[in-house]
């Protein structure tokens, strides 16, 4: 059964393949490798109250194994809103579990954090999040040309969102 849970000092061995997955780069801010001791620091050291750190760090977890992340990231106490991001261990992609892991979140968020909004950033030509985000309940609403550096040039960024309706 998948779940989302908290970030545990041993999720530093799973994050340090996370953060240091060179093809996955591209989709994010990251230029350089994050090493295992900061990757235990950070998860030693985490503050998990999202409204006081602007930020959430929570674990994807099948059945005891890690195999995710997902950041909610700019959260704002006023607004009720956040930026959202997903990262599944290559070995685990392809079955579902990132759908499933942002529906978990989504509820999470809604229903726990009171948050009201959802959003997502992604590169146009990134299908595969794309349709995981499509198929977790987010919408385009709306882009931003040239948003994204790449080695080829710049890309179109699309944004998601995902609305709390009563």
């Amino acid at each position: 059964m998948l779940t989302i849970r908290a970030l545990e000092p041993q999720d530093a061995d799973m994050m340090y393949l996370a953060e240091n997955d060179i093809s996955a780069w591209e989709y994010s801010d990251y230029l350089a490798p994050l090493s295992k001791e900061m990757l235990t620091q950070y998860a030693l050291t985490y503050d998990a109250d999202p409204f006081r750190a602007g930020q959430l760090r929570l674990i994807a977890d099948l059945d005891g194994t890690p195999v995710g992340i997902l950041d909610l990231f700019d959260i704002s106490a006023r607004h009720l809103r956040a930026e959202t991001g997903i990262f599944i261990l290559p070995d685990f992609r392809g079955k579902g579990l990132a759908t499933e892991s942002l529906q978990l979140v989504k509820k999470y968020a809604f229903t726990r954090l009171g948050l009201h909004q959802l959003t997502a950033t992604v590169g146009k030509r990134n299908e595969p999040a794309l349709k995981c985000f499509k198929n977790a309940g987010f919408n385009i609403t709306g882009s931003r040309p040239d948003w994204l550096r790449k080695p080829s040039g710049y890309e179109e960024a699309i944004i998601l969102s995902s609305i709390l309706t009563d």
